[in-house]
């Protein structure tokens, strides 16, 4: 069956695409007329006879790097080019390389003292380059300064960008995601009889080598410090464990480690066993030869290290009875220098052993051959008008587990991890069987965010078949911006099945499977609203993005929830639970949160948009520096009002004066420069007489200022707590002073507070 007008009509308005891409051109003429630009071919990779190669370009402006710039083209047999993705600027930059202003031993500084947690100890910043960062299609010229790799509070490694204008932080990106042997062929769980094996890449003879190979070496990582002081590797620190090859062969040049018994708890937690670093390296081995054996060629690091076993030597909070501090997780650094720290590291964890596991060290590589074969890589923020969303970062972490799954085979992941780990709660890490769809599942956190896609990419695998489906795969990857969003994803995907249609390599009955699976997650069209009245009214979860010097006021929420007050109300109540982001190191995350909540009083989402502005010196609006470089967020919300903590992390707002069938749309964002995570974020309406019943202190009540009460709306006040919070009510209707009964919302809903009325804009 041939499809519908409506799979024809997504294909051709794949999002990340050009108008140029549906006709052949010179091979210049894709570039826009802008001054200064030119383009340098990164990769090529061969598709079919038919079809010719695929060309990915970076670009450069007046000769320094364009980031987050790229075009990719297909070449046909015949030697004419057509682009089929591409990112460029849309406008001129305001300086040249000749005007930057800050030297870059102070952009170094600068960018030290805003990444690197102060007890990641004193490292100094890496290497540092002058580039233009795309920021909203402008090129803005910037100091492009690499953070080292750090591993406490947890593994981090940022590139971050300061402005060569003003010295300002305009951005950052964070890099760390979360012979013979025997071996289990994927892990403990999935397989747990051992196979003898032969390894890749290494070519020991006798005895006493390490698992050193032509593209992997592996290390363990012991708390034992070394006798000698010159093997200890440059990047360690204290609190740390020492990498070191424990893995040596044997007489025969074989690698016959003691084997873990996992049904025995403690044989879990070995924090020095020799099987954790030949599993990675087996593992490691097999997933680049089946990519080489896809036609991928390469890997993102030349050379990679792997370390299995990392923990701390100071003892968890959470973990007393270890003796060392977990590390519950795996990391891909996309390091490739092995002076300066590991390329992946493995977790020796509080139950289980991260190393393992073949599906994670799968979709650890996976992360490199994602920022491997992406134009610009795949980790940057949408910016949207109705939220700003991780949905790169979510799909970055979906096509991980793709890749994971084409070595596999098996759609559940991490089966040792999750089965071993007694407290997991579930059969595997992840599920590509899972039911998620856009946006009931979404909630601004990358793991979460990329398992509808997941979902749909497995649906069609199964459907279309995995030759088809994996070829596909990673031409898509192939095609997308650093900043995608599912929706550009699923366009990008589907315009690449509809190409190999028209080769003769797909069926209508491919292109119908592939549209039915992404279309039954959501992932066409998915605005971030929330419209369900029962999810509203129960709750969602919202990581919020943190705040910075590159944007101003903030950054918007993940999502909007829509609200609309029922009869015998004239109220609506947004109550929300605030913490900081969870860390897997068994220690507790401390840092600050704040929130702002926004309200908009119509029946249509906040828009919000986005241009750039000028620096302000020290507050002085008066002091701006002319350059355009900073994220200005603008938007038709009514209401924006700090959360006030009432009780525990427990926040809540209590707003009157609404009429019965009135909507509203509600987010929230942050307003410190910690991630936050809003859980239980709820938006309901209780009976007017419950309000009605009580009294409101008169100490501490601010009403709203003359010319706001206007009585077709709600007047909104603010509470100032001192001291312990007291049982309170911080609301009142239009021109009364309306009596509220504390004890009935405390009963439901904690302590109150109330908010101010913020103009529209």
């Amino acid at each position: 069956m041939a499809p519908g007008p409506e799979a024809e009509a997504r294909a051709a308005g794949s999002a990340g695409t050009d108008a140029e891409a549906t006709a052949s051109e010179p091979a210049d003429a894709a570039l826009p007329a802008l001054a200064g630009l030119d383009r340098i071919k990164a990769r090529e990779f061969p598709l079919s006879v038919a079809r010719g190669v695929l060309q990915q370009s970076a670009l450069t402006l007046h000769g320094i790097p364009l980031r987050r710039a790229f075009e990719t083209t297909i070449v046909d047999p015949k030697g004419a080019r057509r682009v089929v993705a591409a990112a460029r600027p849309s406008a001129a930059p305001q300086l040249m390389p000749a005007d930057a202003a800050i030297p870059v031993d102070k952009a170094r500084t600068i960018a030290a003292a805003h990444g690197l947690d102060p007890r990641a100890g004193d490292k100094p910043a890496d290497d540092a380059r002058l580039v233009y960062l795309m920021i909203l299609e402008t090129p803005v010229l910037a100091w492009e300064v690499d953070l080292p790799l750090v591993m406490v509070p947890e593994p981090s490694m940022k590139t971050v960008w300061v402005s060569a204008a003003t010295g300002v932080v305009l951005d950052e990106e964070e890099h760390v995601r979360s012979s013979k042997a025997e071996v289990f062929p994927q892990n403990p769980a999935k397989t747990p009889i051992t196979i003898v094996t032969t390894l890749s890449g290494v070519h020991a003879e006798g005895p006493g080598e390490p698992l050193v190979g032509e593209r992997v070496q592996a290390f363990n990582c012991t708390l034992e410090e070394p006798a000698d002081p010159d093997s200890v590797s440059p990047w360690w620190d204290e609190g740390e464990c020492y990498p070191i090859h424990t893995a040596l062969s044997d007489a025969n040049g074989d690698y016959f480690v003691p084997i873990p018994d996992l049904k025995y708890p403690d044989q879990n937690i070995l924090g020095d066993d020799l099987y954790a670093e030949l599993s990675m390296y087996y593992h490691a081995e097999k997933f680049l030869d089946h990519m080489a054996a896809m036609g991928v060629e390469g890997f993102k690091c030349d050379y990679s290290s792997m370390l299995s076993n990392y923990r701390y030597s100071k003892i968890a909070v959470s973990y007393p009875d270890l003796d060392y501090g977990p590390l519950n997780n795996a990391y891909y650094t996309n390091q490739c220098d092995p002076e300066k720290g590991p390329t992946m590291i493995f977790g020796q964890g509080s139950a289980v052993d991260f190393g393992y596991d073949g599906d994670v060290v799968y979709h650890e590589l996976g992360h490199g051959m994602v920022s491997h074969l992406t134009p610009a890589g795949l980790s940057q923020r949408r910016l949207r008008p109705d939220a700003s969303l991780v949905d790169a970062g979510g799909l970055n972490e979906a096509f991980a587990d793709y890749f994971s799954v084409m070595l596999t085979n098996d759609s559940e992941l991490g089966d040792y991890v999750a089965r071993f780990w007694a407290s997991y709660g579930s059969g595997s890490i992840r599920s590509a069987e899972n039911t998620k769809v856009c946006p009931g599942n979404t909630v601004g956190q990358v793991h979460n965010d990329g398992e509808p896609m997941m979902a749909a990419l497995w649906a069609t695998r199964k459907r279309v078949g995995k030759d088809k489906v994996d070829h596909a795969f990673l031409e898509m990857v192939m095609r997308l911006p650093n900043d995608s969003d599912l929706e550009t994803a699923a366009k990008t995907f589907l315009q690449v099945a509809e190409e190999r249609r028209t080769a003769g390599e797909w069926s209508d009955a491919d292109i119908e499977h592939t549209t039915r699976a992404f279309d039954a997650r959501g992932l066409y069209d998915c605005p971030r609203v929330i419209t369900d009245p029962d999810v509203v009214n129960s709750g969602r979860t919202m990581y919020l993005r943190p705040n910075g010097t590159g944007v101003t006021p903030f950054y918007p929420g993940p999502m909007q929830l829509r609200h609309e007050v029922p009869d015998g109300t004239d109220n609506i109540i947004v109550r929300f639970r605030l913490s900081p982001r969870g860390s897997s190191t068994g220690n507790p995350n401390t840092n600050p949160v704040g929130a702002l909540v926004l309200i908009k009083r119509e029946d249509a989402p906040i828009e919000f948009e986005y241009d750039l502005t000028e620096v302000e010196q020290s507050g002085d609006p008066e002091g701006k520096v002319s350059v355009k470089e900073i994220v200005q967020v603008r938007g038709d919300w009514d209401i924006e009002e700090a959360a006030t903590l009432v009780v525990g992390s427990e926040n809540q707002l209590v707003i009157r004066g609404f009429r019965p069938g009135e909507v509203v749309y509600v987010t929230l964002v942050n307003t410190l420069t910690n991630e936050a995570v809003a859980g239980s974020v709820s938006v309901i309406s209780m009976p007017t007489e419950l309000l009605d019943q009580g009294t409101i202190p008169s100490d501490g009540v601010v009403t709203a200022g003359e010319g706001e009460s206007e009585s077709d709306g709600p007047v909104v006040t603010e509470q100032s707590w001192s001291g312990d919070p007291t049982v309170a009510c911080a609301c009142r209707a239009p021109g009364e002073g309306a009596p509220v009964d504390p004890l009935a919302i405390l009963a439901l809903f904690g302590i109150p507070w109330g908010l101010r009325r913020r103009p529209r804009r």
